[in-house]
């Protein structure tokens, strides 16, 4: 497995699990949300992170970057990383810097 598909893999895992805690209900209704009002599929998070980041914001509003955050908790424990808590990072960053991370830069 390539370490792209292996980042995509685990980002998805993450989101799922993030969005689940709230409950499987809110999980839900957010992806049939993100498909139906942003057009981000499931599977097309990972390519289409800049517009995931502004579907949460649009849709949880202040509560977006605490879901981000957990998140990228979680992301980077399936990625074998120490999480560090940034007060202006959004997932985006998050993934780029867990990218880098894994790449040795």
């Amino acid at each position: 497995m390539t370490d792209s598909v292996r980042l995509r893999e685990a980002l998805i895992q993450a989101v799922d699990q993030g969005l689940g805690i709230p409950g499987d209900s809110v999980r839900v209704a957010i992806y049939e949300r993100l498909e139906i009002s942003y057009h981000i599929k499931r599977e097309e998070i990972s390519e289409k992170l800049d517009r995931f980041h502004e579907a949460l914001l649009d849709l949880l509003g202040v509560g977006a970057p605490v879901m981000e955050r957990m998140i990228a908790k979680n992301l980077y424990c399936r990625l074998g990383l120490n999480f560090t808590k940034h007060e202006d990072w959004a997932l985006v960053d998050y993934v780029d810097h867990a990218n880098a991370k894994r790449s040795g830069e």
